[in-house]
Order: structure tokens, then C-alpha cells, then sequence
């Protein structure tokens, strides 16, 4: 098989390294769900599809039953048995796990276009340390023994790559959702700078980039995040409200992706969208579903962060002015703005618009630049920032498909470590 012949190669990094329980904590808790045995189920739906001469589909992945070994399966053609090479355990929340995996599938499996998708647990840009409590014998996050519970085991809030606010992840008791990829064995995850130091170091091993990064996680379709990741592929799908637990359904995506493998980075981008909201409409048994799930184009965040950090300058200049008409404005829009089930995450669009409505002022750079962010994130915008979008459930109408972060109630000292943050956008928040 020569590159030229395969359009893609799907890669799916599989941390399923949860729910060990932790004596440390009283009577001996999980600080995540088990996340096994869904990932069987997802290795099952790969299954019913398989690999073709034309898309390749691979999947690394980490249990917590065996902690001798590490899989990584070539999921064959439709009814052949998967291939399956035992490597050694990893610690899925190490950059050089990820990277090797991106490699291996590129050497092995070349291709035109490759798709890397993050599974399992995820908390928008956050990194909050989880585990530092294990590493120090007591846990030292703030929280209270009756706050640090066992999460459900129909929950997905455990993960390896971004962390979210522990109090507002252990505190959700829907028993329907899931977050992206922390080890438990390890003690480890990853950050923002270790994620976006595997691709880079991937592509440099070689010289192939990543057209799309797909987070099968939860509260990750957030500006901060497309920011880090801006030069590390083309798309980035992802929810920026918590997933439920069985996550994307995969048998649906490689079935259209299979059958049309000429699509284009973009096109896979909007089909894993479409077929997504698709997936939990029908499922929901005549109840309208609470999800969300899009895709950006990380070709275009960058124009998108500098009308931010240029709003961001002049929200701070109006406010140091004791500007009545906007902090009136604000305080509406922080009120009424579509939060998700962490509430430092809502939704830009709907913030910007609740901003601009409500704003009866006389400055006319912060409404021009108000509408300048809002018309980047509108479809009808070319090249498009948002190219696929699909929301269900009431309070999810106005969500047009990126989210930031606008502190519920206190500034966290991790921001400080994005990108993002340093256009602006950090100093205005820390403020309010």
C-alpha cells in the first residue's frame, strides 16, 4: 500500500486507565469512572465497519485491568480479526505516548489526510492536578471528604489531557456525562503544552501533519483550546458540553467515511458533527437530548483571538473608565450567557451578542469591534471559523459552537498558562 493510494488513516489514542480506586482518600475512592469497558464497546463499533484499502482505522489503548501492557490494533477489514501488538504499558498522560502513536500510524500506515482522535475524559483548557493528592499522600485541592466522591459509573469525567475545575466535575451528578484522558496508574495527564508538544515533535519525527484532531471528550470545543492547537492541524471537532458516556458513535462516522473516502479534512469534520446530533436525536426516546458538538477550522482561530484581545483592550479601557452603560451590559450578559456544566465555559457567541443588545452607551469601537468577533463565528462568514454545528435541547439554542472561559466565581491561577489568556483575555477576566 503506498501513500498515494490510502486517503486516510484514523487514529484513535485510547486512554481507558480509569477507576482505580485510592485509598488515600476516606474509605478508599475513584476519583473517575471506569472507562474500560465503553472502550471495548467503541473498538466494537470500529469493528462493525473496519478498515479498508482506503482508510486504515488504529486505536492505542491503555486499560487498567492489565497493567502489563498497552494495545495498539489495526482494526482490519469488516469480519477479519483485529491485529494486535502488545507494547509496554504506557502513561497515556505522557506527550512521548502520544507522539510515538501519531508516529507509529503514520510509518506504518501512510496516508493522504490523518485524523487523531482524543478519547476519553476531557475539561476544556484546564489542568488543574487531580492526582496531586496521591503523590502527596492527602488531598490538597480544596476539597472537603464528603466533596471528593466516587463519580458514577455511567459518568465520563476522568481523562488525560485537560483537567477541569475538580469541585464543578465531582459535583455533577447526571449520571450522563463524560469528560478527555487521565491515567490513573500513572498519576499523570496531559496539559495544553504537552499535548501541543506531541504533535509538534510527531511532525517533526515525520514531516506529516495532522488534518484533524477529534476530542471524543467532554467541554473541549473552547477558543482557548483551538488557540493551542492552531498549528497542529487543520480542524479540531469536539463539545463544548459534557459528552454522554457512550461518546461518539463511531460505527455511523467510519461507515460515511469508508463509503466516501475522498472527503475532504473539512468534510469528515462535518460529517462527525452531523452524525453525532444525528446519533442522540434518535436515541433519545422523544426527549430532545442535551448535547453539542463542532468543528473549527484552526486555519482561521488566529483572526478570531485578535478581534478578541482587541475587545478585550477596550472593555478594560471603558471599565477603568467606570463606564455605567457597559458594566450594566456585562453584568446582564455574565447573568443570562449559555453556561455548560462548568460554569467558567460559555458560550462566545451568545456572551458577545448579551454584551452587544444590552449595551446602550456611546462607544462605537466597542460595538464595532462586538460585532466583528460575532460576525467570525456566524457560517455565512468566509473562509468559515465554525464550519459544523449541532446543538439539541432548549437551553442549548443559542450556542453557536466555541466557548470561553468567563469565571463563575473565582479567576483560576492555571489560565495564566494558556496562549490564549495572554492576548487580553486573561487580564480582563482576572478583573471582573
Amino acid at each position: 500500500m503506498t501513500q498515494t493510494n490510502r486517503r486516510w488513516t484514523w487514529m484513535v489514542y485510547m486512554a481507558g486507565d480509569n477507576g482505580k480506586v485510592f485509598e488515600q482518600l476516606q474509605g478508599g475512592k475513584q476519583l473517575i469512572a471506569p472507562m474500560e469497558e465503553q472502550g471495548y464497546q467503541d473498538i466494537r463499533e470500529m469493528e462493525a465497519v473496519g478498515s479498508t484499502d482506503e482508510v486504515a482505522i488504529l486505536v492505542q489503548f491503555d486499560t487498567l485491568s492489565d497493567r502489563d501492557h498497552t494495545y495498539r490494533i489495526y482494526i482490519r477489514p469488516q469480519g477479519e480479526q483485529r491485529v494486535v501488538e502488545n507494547i509496554s504499558e504506557q502513561n497515556m498522560g505522557d506527550p512521548g505516548s502520544l507522539r510515538d502513536f501519531i508516529v507509529w500510524g503514520i510509518e506504518n500506515y501512510p496516508a493522504q489526510y490523518y485524523a487523531v482522535i482524543l478519547w476519553n475524559h476531557g475539561t476544556g483548557w484546564k489542568e488543574d492536578d487531580i492526582y496531586a493528592f496521591a503523590r502527596n499522600r492527602g488531598f490538597r485541592l480544596g476539597a472537603s471528604d464528603d466533596e471528593v466522591r466516587s463519580l458514577s459509573r455511567n459518568t465520563r469525567l476522568s481523562s488525560a489531557f485537560f483537567l477541569s475545575s475538580i469541585l464543578e466535575v465531582m459535583q455533577s451528578e447526571d449520571g450522563e456525562s463524560r469528560a478527555i484522558a487521565f491515567d490513573d496508574s500513572s498519576l499523570d495527564f496531559l496539559d495544553n503544552t504537552k499535548l501541543q508538544q506531541a504533535f509538534r515533535q510527531a511532525e517533526e519525527q515525520t514531516g506529516q501533519k495532522v488534518s484533524l484532531i477529534g476530542m471524543d471528550a467532554c467541554l473541549m470545543s473552547m477558543v482557548e483550546v483551538a488557540y493551542q492547537l492552531r498549528a497542529n492541524a487543520n480542524y479540531m471537532v469536539g463539545s463544548q458540553e459534557v459528552e454522554p458516556l457512550s461518546g461518539w458513535p463511531y460505527t455511523a462516522i467510519l461507515g460515511g467515511l469508508t463509503s466516501d473516502a475522498g472527503m475532504t479534512p473539512e468534510a469528515l469534520a462535518t460529517l462527525i458533527v452531523q452524525e453525532y446530533g444525528r446519533y442522540y436525536e434518535e436515541d433519545s426516546r422523544g426527549s430532545l437530548p442535551q448535547i453539542t458538538q463542532s468543528a473549527t477550522n484552526l486555519m482561521v482561530v488566529e483572526k478570531l483571538v485578535e478581534a478578541v484581545g482587541r475587545l478585550a483592550s477596550v472593555l478594560r479601557q471603558l471599565l477603568a473608565e467606570k463606564d455605567f452603560y457597559l458594566e450594566k451590559a456585562l453584568s446582564y450578559a455574565k447573568r443570562q450567557v449559555v453556561r455548560f456544566k462548568d460554569k467558567d465555559c460559555v458560550d462566545l457567541y451568545d456572551f458577545m451578542k448579551l454584551i452587544r443588545d444590552e449595551y446602550v452607551g456611546d462607544s462605537t469601537e466597542l460595538t464595532t469591534v462586538l460585532d466583528e468577533v460575532m460576525d467570525l463565528i456566524t457560517p455565512e462568514m468566509e473562509p468559515r471559523l465554525v464550519v459544523a454545528n449541532v446543538t439539541s435541547g432548549l437551553r442549548f439554542s443559542r450556542v453557536k459552537g466555541l466557548s470561553i472561559y468567563a469565571p463563575y466565581k473565582r479567576y483560576s491561577p492555571f489560565y495564566d498558562r494558556s496562549d490564549f489568556a495572554s492576548c487580553g483575555w486573561g487580564k480582563l477576566v482576572r478583573g471582573w
